[in-house]
């Protein structure tokens, strides 16, 4: 399976999260189940603006007790809809999550883009572009697109003449790919020419790479920082997902 199509299939829970809603039967799950699921994403959350926006612990969002749920994809990362007891009645609120380390990230009602960290940072970028980067931003920092691929809450900004393509979800970028010589990542230096013991000595994988298989789906490696490379196709991506 090459890259596009793993980075493809891990994308599309973006894509059948919009569809939980319009169900006509909503696909129940036992409340232990809801409530493990929950501790994927126990902690506080905030939002753009540093304010916080969700509470989760043990059971309880924003302090009110999670009595049902229904409609979850994936494992990690993943969605559902978590259903709380308020004082006024109960109130369902759909989350994705997705992402690791300093890009672990909550959307919120398909909309509101949540992080655990006050501070939320990076490690590589291209041409100033960076994973949880936002998708006006982008366009702000390197102008219009040459072209722009959208699929429901995806889009893929192709910037053909700096050699790179960005992919954002719920207006957040999560993969960013290397395509022509002009693109090179900025910590390392590293671009689609370079060869795998270049990448290996630098970002210091786990394991090294084959260089008879760079053109190949080999499996992410990690760079630390909840980052991830993979290479095939005569392309490099750097994203947030790790399958």
């Amino acid at each position: 399976m090459n890259v596009k199509l793993k980075l493809f299939v891990c994308m599309c829970f973006s894509i059948m999260c919009l569809f939980s809603a319009l169900t006509i039967k909503a696909a129940q799950v036992p409340l232990d189940s809801v409530i493990r699921a929950s501790q994927k994403v126990a902690g506080d959350w905030y939002d753009a603006s540093g304010n916080k926006v969700l509470s989760i612990s043990n059971g309880y969002i924003n302090g009110c007790r999670i009595v049902d749920g229904a409609d979850f994809v994936g494992g990690y990362p993943g969605a559902g809809v978590f259903i709380i007891q308020e004082a006024q009645g109960r109130k369902a609120i759909h989350l994705q999550w997705l992402g690791n380390g300093e890009h672990k990230t909550l959307i919120m009602n398909k909309k509101d883009q949540l992080t655990n960290q006050l501070q939320k940072e990076h490690y590589e970028s291209v041409h100033g572009v960076y994973l949880g980067m936002n998708r006006q931003a982008v366009i702000d920092l390197l102008g219009t697109p040459s072209s722009i691929e959208k699929m429901y809450s995806r889009e893929t900004l192709i910037y053909t003449n700096l050699g790179l393509k960005i992919v954002t979800e719920h207006n957040m970028v999560t993969v960013i790919t290397l395509t022509g010589k002009g693109a090179r990542f900025a910590k390392s230096g590293l671009s689609i020419d370079s060869s795998m013991l270049d990448y290996y000595n630098f970002y210091q994988f786990n394991r090294i790479p084959s260089e008879l298989s760079k053109d190949k789906y080999q499996g992410p490696f990690s760079i630390g920082h909840g980052e991830y490379i993979f290479f095939g196709g005569k392309e490099v991506s750097l994203t947030v997902y790790n399958t």
